[in-house]
């Protein structure tokens, strides 16, 4: 991929000429950030009522964090929501479904780095709500995931889930450390670590398969892109920098990453040893896949020569 200037177009520009030549590959990141199950239903807003119009969707961005005002002069500067229908994680063949919405929002910033080239920063929601996540629920999941691999070790835990009901599982995804190497005009244009926790009450508060320390390592990327649109602000006299570029229709793929052992599942984590035989954990990279279906992506840009985030803001105050 070309690095001179004229190849990144978001770098400097009129937000017309910028949105042509960036719209895709800027889109291109913000969707990818949708793997996570979440609710449907929108954040509340933190440190500003919440906008209209075309920024509707925007209730959640760090606007108001003294980071967001680093963006250089004239460089991307925004904030970033996508939601994804449905899809699956699957590990070695054993696919999850993800059958609710999923949403997750950010800020972002650019600027130059020592040599001179153009590098965005992630920065969370002040809230810190960059994952909203809402479990999956898998009927009689206990029962398969650890009861079926004849480990005597839970033979007791299986007795009780099926005298006492406790045989559902819940299977939730969550971030498992920041987001890092965002790069809307990369192949990958970012790495997400995650983890995935498993509920159920045998299984204690503490069982997931990866953690903080060794992560589900996500790089996911589009396959296919969707379908491009922008609009500019509804008054370009007084927001002439300023629009939100949307991509709709998206699939997401990965194929690349290797999934860790379960830890912490069960007293003692007695329960460890029987889930990873399920699962043949750990898995190694080209054994599992995701998949994200029906991705839109928003990014309410702003390109101004100063105060990107304080511009961006007016904006969203005069939509309302």
């Amino acid at each position: 991929m070309e690095t001179n200037d004229t190849a990144h177009p978001m770098i400097r520009g009129s937000v017309s000429d910028l949105l042509r030549g960036a719209a895709g590959a800027t889109l291109a990141a913000c969707g990818v950030l949708l793997y996570v199950a979440m609710p449907a239903g929108p954040a509340l807003a933190v440190g500003y009522p919440a906008p209209g119009g075309i920024y509707a969707p925007f209730t959640d961005c760090p606007l108001h964090d003294p980071e967001m005002r680093l963006a250089a002069p004239g460089f991307a500067m925004g904030c970033i929501k996508s939601v994804t229908a449905s899809g699956s994680l699957s590990v070695n063949g054993i696919p999850v479904p993800i059958t609710q919405p999923v949403t997750v929002q950010f800020g972002t910033y650019s600027d130059l780095d020592n040599s001179g080239n153009q590098v965005f920063h992630v920065v969370p929601p002040q809230d810190h709500k960059e994952l909203l996540t809402e479990p999956e629920v898998i009927p009689n999941g206990f029962l398969v995931l650890v009861c079926l691999s004849g480990n005597p070790d839970v033979a007791r835990l299986c007795q009780t889930a099926m005298t006492s009901g406790h045989t559902d599982l819940t299977v939730e995804v969550q971030l498992a450390g920041p987001i890092t190497n965002f790069s809307p005009l990369a192949p990958s244009p970012f790495t997400l670590p995650v983890k995935v926790t498993l509920g159920n009450p045998l299984l204690g508060g503490k069982c997931s398969i990866g953690s903080d320390d060794d992560p589900v390592v996500l790089n996911p990327m589009f396959n296919p892109v969707g379908t491009l649109n922008f609009e500019s602000d509804p008054d370009p006299a007084q927001f002439p920098n300023v629009a939100v570029l949307s991509i709709t229709g998206s699939t997401l793929t990965d194929d690349t990453f290797s999934v860790p052992a379960a830890t912490g599942c069960g007293p003692g984590g007695s329960a460890d040893a029987a889930i990873n035989a399920t699962l043949g954990l750990p898995s190694p990279s080209g054994n599992n896949h995701l998949v994200l279906n029906g991705n839109d992506a928003l990014f309410a840009d702003d390109f101004s020569q100063s105060d990107q985030a304080r511009d961006l803001l007016a904006a969203f105050k005069a939509s309302r």
